[in-house]
């Protein structure tokens, strides 16, 4: 499996192959910084872009775009997205989601709902996988 890169303020790396994975260049997507490193918040957050998670949240995260849980980062609680990138922890279930990828250093406690999971080595994944798949309409 591939290893994914770091997924804090690196954009556009130059070094970027068209052949790598898109879970790769989701690492260096462009995103808002949702949770701050060292911010313990807890709420429901609720995005219309691209986020990240830098920090520690205990709640519900929702996002019509990708969110991503650095390895600095720790989420308590349901996640709802389309796009998830997770290289840090996550403990509660991802829901609805089209694709999911643990990076080597995620930790997971929970199920994960999508229609596609990429795990890499060493990530650490407790729970069940339910393999969804979106009827087109």
């Amino acid at each position: 499996m591939e290893r994914l890169g770091q997924a804090g303020d690196q954009q556009n790396s130059p070094t970027r192959r068209s052949s790598d994975s898109p879970a790769n260049s989701w690492v260096d997507e462009r995103t808002r910084v949702a949770v701050g490193r060292n911010i313990n918040v807890s709420g429901r957050l609720i995005f219309h872009e691209p986020v990240r998670i830098e920090g520690r949240f205990r709640g519900e995260v929702s996002s019509a775009e990708l969110v991503v849980i650095t390895e600095e980062g720790t989420i308590e609680g349901k996640v709802r997205a389309p796009r998830l990138l997770i290289m840090g922890e996550l403990r509660g279930d991802v829901v609805d989601s089209k694709r999911v990828v643990l990076g080597p250093h995620a930790r997971v406690h929970g199920n994960i709902e999508a229609e596609h999971l990429a795990i890499n080595e060493g990530a650490h994944f407790y729970g069940h996988v339910q393999m969804t798949s979106r009827s087109k309409s």
